[in-house]
């Protein structure tokens, strides 16, 4: 089981790597836009510098193989530890395998993104990605089931002995962490406050409260 931070904010992650559940980082194009990162790419050297040797996922956006394919490999240039996003297919519907198996030969490991389909995951695994990454809010919002469809796919990677990991990503709410896991997701990325929400309980902090005051330990 890995969690990973799902977030471009170097603050963030610092705040959660001294408590030694954060496992790796991502980000995309949205998070980098709203968190207002103007030199993106000197930003995500930094981040991984910081979290190394834990992977750091960052995102391609060329329109084509060549363009993808060159900003991957300066992205990963920045550090040993980065892993390539590459959107399993184009807005076109073109497949982006071919940018995935040509980074692989060049040794890029590559997280294959924006998969919503059994096929989509399992055709990015044979393509050598290192991960493929399921959206599950985006599965529900069309109505279909992502515990059954990450139940399908772990089930299938794990028979066909693929060593392709299943991340789930666009978690809604912090009961979808644990469903993804019990699902058989090998990684769940999340927001940092969605995470503090995962781990908070109002009912342990009352319980705590009352061993202080037990104790003699006043509030502040």
């Amino acid at each position: 089981m890995k969690i990973f931070l799902d977030t471009p904010d170097l603050s963030a992650v610092e705040e959660w790597l001294p408590h030694g559940i954060i496992d790796g980082v991502t980000t995309n194009p949205t998070l980098l836009k709203k968190s207002r990162i103007e030199d993106w790419t000197s930003a995500v050297g930094a981040l991984a510098r910081r979290i190394g040797p834990r992977d750091l996922s960052v995102q391609v956006s060329g329109g084509c193989h060549d363009e993808m394919v060159e900003q991957a490999r300066t992205l990963a240039a920045r550090a040993e530890n980065i892993v390539i996003k590459v959107p399993v297919i184009s807005p076109e519907g073109r497949p982006n395998l071919d940018v995935m198996t040509t980074l692989g030969s060049s040794g890029i490991p590559v997280n294959a993104t924006a998969c919503l389909s059994t096929g989509q995951a399992l055709a990015a695994a044979k393509a050598g990605a290192r991960y493929a990454s399921l959206l599950w809010g985006r599965v529900g919002d069309e109505g279909g089931s992502p515990e059954c469809l990450v139940t399908d796919i772990a089930a299938l990677l794990r028979r066909h002995h693929f060593p392709t990991q299943l991340l789930i990503g666009s978690i809604r709410a912090p009961a979808d962490i644990t469903r993804a896991l019990n699902a058989g997701a090998d990684v769940v990325t999340v927001p940092p406050p969605m995470l503090a929400r995962w781990l908070d309980h109002r009912y342990s902090r009352a319980t705590v409260r009352e061993f202080q005051l037990d104790a003699g330990v006043k509030d502040e």
